[in-house]
Formats: structure tokens, C-alpha cells, sequence
């Protein structure tokens, strides 16, 4: 299963040419065995995506959604990943 949690999108605007630059961040919980999250985000200016995806993390649902109610309110990127480690060691 994988479920939209929360989205987000951050605007800033480019030294180069002054254009301004989106970048949607969606934060999904996924549910195999155990329940993970997913970051993804997409650059509309640069055409590309980046994910972070860790499976497995708890079996309860209320500590998956602790986790992705702090990366949603924090606006966690995928390439945050000291960020993320630090967060899912937390919980496990």
C-alpha cells in the first residue's frame, strides 16, 4: 500500500535569471509487512525527481505517522538524509 501523507511545495527564486522555481515535495506512507515512508520531489525547472524510500520501519501506525508529521512539518528533503537516518534510528 502506498498512501499520500502530506504535501508540500517551496517556491525560491533562481540567481540565474532571476526565474522563480517550484519544487513539490509529497510525503507518502507505504505498508508492506511493517509500515515506511516515501519522499518524493520533483523540480519543475530542472525536470528531475528525487526519492527516498524506507520500508519497514514499525508495525505501529501511530509512530509512522509521529514520523511523517515531523518530515512534513519540517519540510524534510529526500537528499536529508542524516536527517532521516537520525529520525527512523529514533523510532526503531
Amino acid at each position: 500500500m502506498k498512501k499520500l501523507y502530506g504535501s508540500i511545495e517551496i517556491s525560491k527564486i533562481l540567481k540565474e535569471g532571476g526565474k522563480n522555481s517550484k519544487e513539490h515535495i509529497n510525503y507518502y506512507k507505504l505498508k508492506n509487512e511493517k509500515f515506511g515512508f516515501e519522499i518524493v520531489k520533483e523540480n519543475h525547472m530542472e525536470e528531475n525527481v528525487k526519492v527516498t524510500n524506507i520500508n519497514n520501519i514499525t508495525s505501529s501506525e501511530s509512530i509512522i505517522n509521529r514520523i511523517l508529521d515531523f518530515l512534513v512539518a519540517k519540510e524534510i528533503k529526500p537528499e536529508s538524509e542524516d536527517i532521516i537516518e537520525d529520525l527512523v534510528k529514533e523510532y526503531t
